[in-house]
């Protein structure tokens, strides 16, 4: 089902409609949770920055009631599908109460499907995607980051979970790369940059490591520096762990976003070694801009 409403373009003091870097579509994955409201406010606020389109999307994940009898055959449990159902219509009836008071255009549509096909679909044509880390219920038999490392490795579009305890509600603040040279960080800072655009201060940190970096840090500079982006370089050394070193930098700096690249080398090396990615994905309490 879609349901959308328009609402008129933003315009700046001088009359002229905002132009603001390449976010214009932006996707917001709806689940009912603790946390459903910041991550509305989030999208809103980045929505009213850029004059986007906001769309999103529930989900009532098959995986959610499907199950396995004695015989190896797939059921489905109807009176489970109705409750999940029921649920979504509630939630869309508040969130879009909500939304009608709010001075941006939307649409809000509901699907029953696998849970990360849908996100991942839909992201194909958004400039950005936000989720947030309790996405999933655990009786679904999905992790706590199964739908974020899904689109992490499968999707195209940068993801923007929003932080535990800092929010992303103004852009008034810095914004801070987690610089390491590699492909990944470069993918997500050229995917972050509609974002950059609008902060007023950008810091690159990197935290020197053993291996080289496959793009020099002046490489990064002149390409931020092409797009009206002069940042601060700042080079450190661990000293407690990266993704410890990395928060607490961005917190030092009163950042309201990190821009880092996804999972550096592959996913079950970080679930064997331990990484920055899969530490950061866990919880944060800044909010995160990433891709592969």
């Amino acid at each position: 089902m879609l349901v959308t409403e328009a609402a008129p373009a933003l315009k700046s003091e001088t009359g002229c409609v905002s132009a603001q870097a390449g976010i214009k579509s932006i996707l917001l994955h709806v689940h009912d949770d603790s946390h459903l409201e910041h991550r509305l406010q989030a999208a809103l606020s980045i929505a009213r920055a850029c004059t986007a389109h906001l769309q999103l999307l529930h989900v009532v994940p098959i995986e959610a009631y499907t199950f396995v009898d004695a015989y190896g055959g797939m059921n489905l449990s109807a009176q489970l599908v109705e409750a999940l159902e029921d649920q979504a219509r509630t939630v869309q009836a508040s969130v879009q109460e909500r939304l009608r008071n709010e001075d941006v255009s939307w649409d809000y549509q509901s699907a029953t499907s696998p849970l990360a096909a849908a996100v991942i679909g839909h992201a194909s044509l958004a400039d950005l995607v936000i989720v947030g880390r309790e996405h999933s219920a655990p009786d679904f038999g999905l992790g706590g980051s199964y739908l974020i490392n899904r689109l992490i490795a499968e999707s195209r579009t940068p993801i923007l979970i929003p932080g535990d305890q800092v929010p992303i509600a103004e852009f008034d603040w810095p914004a801070v790369i987690a610089w390491n040279g590699s492909v990944e960080a470069a993918n997500a800072v050229r995917g972050a940059i509609g974002l950059l655009k609008l902060a007023p201060k950008v810091k690159v940190v990197r935290f020197v490591e053993s291996k080289p970096a496959q793009f020099p840090n002046t490489q990064l500079l002149e390409y931020l520096s092409r797009h009206g982006i002069h940042a601060d370089f700042d080079e450190r050394q661990i000293i407690y762990s990266p993704a410890a070193d990395i928060v607490a930098y961005a917190r030092s700096k009163g950042c309201a976003y990190l821009v880092m690249g996804g999972y550096s080398h592959s996913r079950a090396g970080e679930f064997l070694f331990g990484g920055v990615t899969r530490d950061l994905l866990r919880e944060c309490p800044v909010s995160i801009v990433t891709m592969h």
